[in-house]
């Protein structure tokens, strides 16, 4: 996908970045930026109409894979971490998200074990609740 300057500027002009500009389903997909609000992880994605479906709402795979991009990083935080796996995610559609909308995901750390995370995520369209789910991740260590 091409990137729209203008939705890059309302991004990268409010400290957000590309997490993975070299992952090529991600920058298909999307691309998507990370930041944060008040301490708190945000994935965030300005709904274009290439990411929307027949009836011009936010295409479903698109909404999950935000939530994927979002859990997987909200479960490798730490210096220790380096990749991440999605063992299973349960997903809640609630709302069509329009084209042009604002869609942000955040996601939620509610447990960790030595080797899982178990990380929630709610998305907002223009600030109305449009998807949640639950993951379960499986997280990496750097070699040491």
């Amino acid at each position: 996908m091409t990137i729209d300057k203008n939705t890059e500027s309302e991004f990268i002009n409010n400290g957000f970045v590309i997490p993975y500009p070299d992952d090529p389903f991600e920058m298909k997909s999307g691309p998507f930026y990370l930041g944060n609000q008040d301490g708190k992880t945000i994935v965030s994605i300005r709904v274009g109409r290439s990411q929307c479906n027949s009836n011009l709402v936010a295409h479903g795979g698109l909404l999950m894979t935000l939530a994927d991009l979002a859990v997987c990083h909200e479960a490798c935080k730490g210096d220790e971490y380096e990749s991440s796996v999605t063992v299973s995610l349960t997903a809640n559609f609630q709302k069509p998200a329009p084209e042009g909308a604002l869609l942000e995901a955040f996601p939620k750390l509610n447990h960790r074990t030595k080797r899982m995370a178990f990380v929630d995520c709610e998305i907002l369209a223009d600030n109305i609740s449009v998807f949640s789910c639950s993951s379960i991740i499986r997280v990496m260590f750097k070699d040491k």
